[in-house]
């Protein structure tokens, strides 16, 4: 059965195998890219294999977003990576680099899709913290709350397994934050730290890293304090930052080393200046100025002091609300200078320019003010531009993917259509011909099997004729025997040796009784037959009787019955060829005739049809 299931694959697979494959289409603005950057007399491999992989492809887009996108459509034409990869580069790469969170919604809805994704709950759960992000991003606040729930719901189902799931509480926090609901927003963001330090508590008690919740537990209440800052709770900000600063010192003996199982010295150094740079504005805004310099004086001594952009703005922060608007001016106007910046049309740029414009009017500095106002207004007006021309250039990109999908949406429709109607008539046909040979061939398989199943089925039950047979001749030996034996001569054992031996004769004697009594009055053919009534043919208590045929035939009293019900089937098959199947159950004591084809078939390898059939063959 197996070689004609293989064979019929074999014959489909010739007949209804495309004779050429699609070519995918690179999707959106990278189409017309691709068709200028990849000549059509270009050999297939101009692209090294080393370049196809997703951590290249990463590197690539940090500085040509465009020739990484080029990199995926490579990738994706030889398959050489997972499509769920491809996909989900592609979403961080427009989501990031090319700031166009359509397009990265697009992409990340169709990673959602891949099974490998759906049945991963870590890469569900990374996937969707993407989606959100560019979700929230385009505003689109409704669609980015449903996947975030939908997070929720994954980490109900799974019970809340070793896997992240206090990024789902994140996920809505910052949701409900940008929607404006700061209330959903800290409680959403409070039970996910709650989960985040569980989770530290269950790894240390397994002996597992837990640098990676450390720095998400540090990540969450910084934007817990910054939400808290921003909403002009001080006190609440000043003791979420000092509850960051435990976590850093808790952190600190794993300090130097690689992830998982340390944090790196640089990556420690920011966290650190951070915390002191955090601290310290807070105390300043709560009155605590004293303290606040103390903290001040520590993000100072931090290594990476002043080059650090994270730790730069913090000075400029503290300068703000200490109102020493001169060292304000001198860490700003770093910020503010186009050098400083790949592109010197840089929002962070425009942030330096206000703040220098507002310095300088501090101290009396109209001239300077207005310029750097100036500047900050240019650099305004070039963002909104970039950004109108982004969102046009994305609609764009969006339009062409979907006609460039429905392309080859009919073109597969297409293709398939020519390829059936060229195949089906000759391929019908030979699939009907290669059929007809296998099912010949098997029948007769399955016929020459089941006659010598049933040839050594008859040896078997004449086999067990002769045994019963010669059981009773030995049991009348024996009593012929025990009756002229004399007492005297019997060899005296041990009292606990006869006991077992009396046991054990007596059990024995037991069941080949009842056994007879079963058979020569063909009980068994009796529907109803319970054990109740078998008791009744046997001095044996009923707590002894299963064990009686579990020690003498192997089975229950369901499996012992039933056998003996199937060795009366086989002489009905044989004798009364007119019969019906079921009329056969019936008569062999069955009460319905799948029960009778189920036990037949477990027993002797075929169905009582098949095993009729091999008699007259």
């Amino acid at each position: 059965m197996k070689h004609s299931t293989l064979y019929v694959v074999i014959v489909m697979l010739f007949v209804f195998l495309p004779g050429k494959k699609l070519q995918a289409i690179p999707s959106g603005y990278t189409f017309r890219l691709y068709l200028q950057a990849i000549p059509s007399a270009q050999p297939e491999g101009y692209v090294p294999d080393s370049l196809l992989t997703v951590r290249a492809i990463r590197n690539a887009a940090l500085s040509d977003p465009d020739r990484a996108l080029l990199l995926l459509d490579e990738a994706e034409k030889r398959e050489s990576l997972p499509q769920f990869q491809i996909d989900w580069t592609r979403a961080q790469i427009y989501g990031g680099p090319k700031r166009m969170e359509r397009m990265a919604v697009k992409w990340a809805k169709r990673v959602l899709e891949n099974d490998s994704v759906r049945n991963n709950p870590q890469y569900y759960f990374n996937m969707c913290g993407n989606l959100i992000e560019s979700m929230v991003a385009s505003r689109d606040y409704e669609e980015a709350m449903r996947y975030a729930r939908s997070m929720i719901d994954m980490v109900d189902r799974s019970g809340g397994s070793d896997f992240n799931y206090h990024h789902s509480y994140w996920a809505m926090a910052r949701v409900y934050r940008a929607m404006g609901n700061p209330d959903e927003a800290y409680k959403y963001m409070g039970e996910a730290i709650r989960c985040c330090r569980e989770q530290i508590d269950i790894k240390q008690k397994r002996g597992h890293p837990i640098v990676s919740n450390e720095l998400k537990l540090l990540l969450y209440e910084l934007n817990l304090a910054d939400w808290q800052q921003a909403d002009g709770r001080t006190a609440d900000a000043l003791k979420t930052a000092l509850s960051m600063q435990e976590e850093i010192e808790r952190l600190r003996p794993l300090k130097g080393g690689a992830f998982p199982h340390k944090i790196p010295d640089a990556s420690f150094q920011a966290k650190e200046g951070i915390m002191a740079g955090k601290l310290a504005c807070l105390y300043v805004q709560a009155g605590q100025a004293g303290k606040g310099r103390e903290w001040f004086g520590k993000l100072q001594e931090n290594p990476l002091a002043g080059r650090n952009p994270d730790l730069v703005r913090l000075e400029i922060e503290y300068y703000k609300h200490t109102h020493e608007y001169g060292k304000l001016v001198g860490k700003a106007r770093r910020l503010a200078d186009p050098a400083a910046y790949d592109d010197s049309i840089h929002e962070q740029r425009k942030e330096a320019c206000l703040l220098l414009a507002d310095a300088y009017r501090q101290l009396g500095k109209e001239g300077e003010a207005n310029a750097f106002y100036e500047t900050a207004l240019s650099l305004a007006d070039s963002l909104n531009r970039r950004d109108n021309e982004n969102n046009a250039l994305e609609m764009a990109t969006l339009l062409e993917t979907r006609e460039k999908e429905r392309q080859i949406e009919r073109q597969a429709e297409e293709l398939k259509w020519h390829r059936t109607l060229t195949s089906v008539a000759v391929g019908t046909l030979f699939l009907i011909c290669v059929i007809f040979v296998l099912v010949v061939r098997h029948s007769r398989i399955v016929g020459r099997k089941n006659k010598l199943m049933a040839q050594q089925i008859d040896r078997n039950l004449s086999y067990r004729n002769e045994w019963q047979a010669a059981q009773e001749r030995i049991r009348q030996l024996e009593g012929a025997l025990a009756e002229q034996a004399a007492p005297g001569i019997t060899e005296k054992k041990p009292e606990e040796e006869v006991v077992r031996a009396d046991t054990n004769e007596a059990d024995k004697r037991y069941f080949e009784e009842l056994d007879t009594k079963i058979r020569s009055e063909q009980l068994f053919l009796d529907s109803d037959l319970s054990r109740d009534r078998l008791l009744q043919l046997t001095p044996v208590g009923k707590n002894r009787i299963s064990s009686l045929l579990q020690t003498f035939t192997g089975e229950n009293f369901n499996g012992y019955i039933n056998g003996l019900r199937l060795e009366y089937s086989l002489g009905l098959l044989k004798d009364f060829d007119y019969y019906t199947i079921e009329a056969v159950a019936m008569d062999s004591g069955f009460n319905n005739v799948r029960t009778f084809q189920r036990l037949f078939r477990e027993k002797y390898g075929m169905s009582p049809a098949e095993y009729r059939k091999s008699l007259v063959e």
